[in-house]
């Protein structure tokens, strides 16, 4: 199965989870219209603007894996401590924990976000 990058749907959302600023997905698929019999809820390239924020959430049912790409940023684990992330670091948050991100860069902090159940 392919998804071609002309095809990706764009959203950007303020004040993502509780967070701060303004963030851009580019998707392969919308959350509603993602291919049957996967575990894959979401996948997303996503741009954090400089100052913004994701706020800390947890994921009761599903795990989230931040892949970072640009920029630099502090990323919340689940013991609520910040940890400095850049360009190459991967999170994991699994099923039950909670995390955040933050850009604490002058430059857009880029990752690709995998959402599994």
């Amino acid at each position: 199965m392919i998804f071609y990058a002309k095809d990706r749907v764009e959203n950007i959302r303020a004040g993502a989870q509780g967070g701060t600023g303004r963030i851009v997905g580019s998707h392969p698929f919308a959350a509603d219209a993602r291919p049957e019999n996967t575990h894959f809820r979401m996948v997303g390239q996503m741009a954090l603007a400089p100052g913004s924020s994701i706020g800390f959430h947890v994921h009761q049912n599903d795990e989230e894996i931040y892949l970072i790409t640009g920029g630099r940023g502090a990323y919340t684990d689940a013991d609520r401590k910040e940890y400095a992330v850049a360009a190459g670091d991967l999170t994991l948050t699994r099923q039950g924990e909670g995390h955040g991100l933050a850009n604490t860069g002058d430059e857009p902090l880029t990752f690709v976000a995998v959402i599994a159940a």
